[in-house]
């Protein structure tokens, strides 16, 4: 399988994809589920939002009956709008404009395009998503943990706060035992290096930090007494629930911190603590995601992320199940 941009595999000829990915260039989780694909001969196309507008052609046009018509195509392929039944909404990158633009030229060109291609392919009727980029965007960290509880799920208590003075008394409400996560992804890059944000404790000579008012945080009770952790990959209403082990160390606090010195397992989950789960994602209208739990010693399940875009090929017990799961949900279009 050519992780190349455009791919098209599993079609005969003259016979249009139903399956549309969107992804970038490189992307091996995703490959797991094209190889799949391509082995069932279920014809897909993949492209990149990066590949618009220099190496993409969209045309579409609105029908008598509201419908849209027309075609998104490459040098590799394309797909007949009115064929299309499926998108996976994987990990895009951005559009890329010919560097002859100006700077205020690329971002009107960018509007264009976001309002243009996504929203012909947004107003796309009897087509599954997984998931909507809207629905992506929404599931923001406090949007998650609202839904988790309204869902029955147990969520650390939690802070958002630009107010230095609001950590100490919420804090001290926690037993002074409180640790900081970022908002957004914990990928970032300064000075042209990359790094990762991870969970971090707050200890009390930090509960006053001026910094805090420059913009939003969000603080939450530290779960002291943690047995281990579970990362449950969902697929369009099927669970697969993995126990995570990490050695004393940094990695109890952040697994991802720690990777390499992991253990995995499948574990089973509660009655209540999957329905849970699966209520929390209709609620966030999400499809496909990544949800992580902490796990305490009286066995308590508590919600701390919901990841939409989750990465799950890397645990080798679950990687075929989940792989099949993803291809049967593509393949059907519907959910």
């Amino acid at each position: 399988m050519t992780a190349g941009t455009g791919t098209c595999a599993g079609s005969t000829r003259g016979t249009s994809p139903r399956v549309l990915v969107i992804t970038h260039d490189l992307d091996p989780t995703a490959d797991h589920v094209l190889r799949e694909l391509n082995a069932r001969g279920v014809p897909f196309w993949r492209t990149d939002l990066a590949d618009f507008p220099q190496r993409t052609t969209v045309s579409a046009e609105l029908r008598p009956d509201g419908a849209w018509g027309g075609t998104l195509a490459g040098a590799t392929g394309g797909i007949d709008l009115s064929e299309l039944a499926c998108v996976w909404w994987r990990k895009p990158t951005a559009f890329r404009f010919p560097t002859t633009m100006s700077g205020p030229e690329q971002r009107f060109a960018a509007g264009q395009a976001k309002r243009g291609l996504a929203g012909v392919l947004g107003s796309l009727p009897h087509v599954l998503w997984v998931n909507r980029p809207e629905r992506n965007a929404d599931c923001t960290k406090p949007a998650q943990l609202t839904a988790a509880a309204e869902a029955g799920l147990c969520v650390p208590a939690t802070l958002v706060t630009n107010d230095p003075g609001a950590v100490r008394d919420f804090a001290e409400r926690c037993g002074g035992r409180i640790v900081t996560k970022v908002l957004g992804g914990i990928v970032h890059t300064e000075d042209g290096k990359r790094g990762q944000i991870y969970t971090t404790r707050v200890p009390p000579d930090r509960w006053d930090e001026p910094r805090v008012s420059l913009t939003a945080h969000l603080f939450q009770e530290e779960i002291t007494d943690k047995a281990y952790e579970v990362r449950v990959t969902c697929v369009a209403g099927r669970v697969f629930p993995v126990r995570i082990d990490a050695p004393d160390g940094p990695g109890r606090l952040d697994w991802r911190i720690d990777s390499k010195r992991l253990t995995y397992a499948p574990i089973g989950l509660p009655a209540a603590v999957r329905t849970g789960i699966l209520d929390m994602l209709w609620r966030l209208g999400l499809v496909f995601a990544a949800v992580d739990l902490i796990v305490d010693r009286a066995g308590t399940h508590w919600l701390v992320d919901v990841n939409p875009g989750g990465q799950w090929a890397w645990i080798d017990c679950t990687r075929s199940a989940v792989t099949t799961a993803l291809a049967d949900l593509l393949q059907k279009g519907t959910t």
